[in-house]
């Protein structure tokens, strides 16, 4: 069983997995996006790194730019070889595999499509997010017989860490739940 969460921006997701990660005491493989300091301006970059790393606000991790009036750029390439590397070290090497966030913006790099495919045809449990408003090759992940989407809201976002590690907690050999 995979579980990914949608919901609002902002409404909590990350928050959700950090402390959903925390009880269950695991540093997952995968990968995270993450907007820098700069994420108010309409200037910026979308950076992605190892689940289990901290923040990297360098170029050479940068998967997507937003410039002003200009629709996002995103680095296909990028998704499609540093992406897919994160997600194939993952699955030789880690319980739990963090997929945070999948969207519209890598809409055209289909070897990164066929990684997570493959992972969620796979054994390794899977903790991603989905972005609420997008479609398209996402839906093929929201359909996935082996996904079950969870929507974070103001009411339940408390309460879903303690849920989903007790949900995960036996999918990777951790017994305390």
């Amino acid at each position: 069983m995979h579980i990914f969460l949608t919901g609002e921006i902002q409404i909590g997701k990350s928050t959700v997995i950090a402390k959903t990660l925390a009880l269950l005491r695991t540093t997952p493989g995968g990968f995270k996006t993450y907007f820098g300091p700069d994420r108010g301006s309409p200037d910026k970059l979308l950076y992605m790194n190892p689940a289990g790393e901290p923040k990297i606000f360098r170029e050479e991790n940068a998967v997507v730019r937003f410039a002003g009036d200009c629709p996002p750029q995103a680095f296909t390439k990028k998704f499609d070889t540093y992406g897919v590397e994160l997600i194939r070290s993952a699955r030789i090497s880690s319980n739990l595999i963090l997929m945070d966030e999948c969207g519209g913006l890598e809409r055209d790099a289909l070897v990164f499509h066929k990684e997570v495919m493959d992972t969620l045809n796979g054994s390794i449990p899977v903790l991603g997010v989905i972005k609420l408003a997008s479609k398209g090759w996402t839906d093929r992940i929201r359909n996935h017989p082996k996904v079950k989407l969870r929507t974070v809201t103001k009411e339940n976002r408390n309460l879903l860490p303690q849920i989903l590690a007790h949900q995960l907690a036996v999918k990777i050999g951790y017994r305390k739940f």
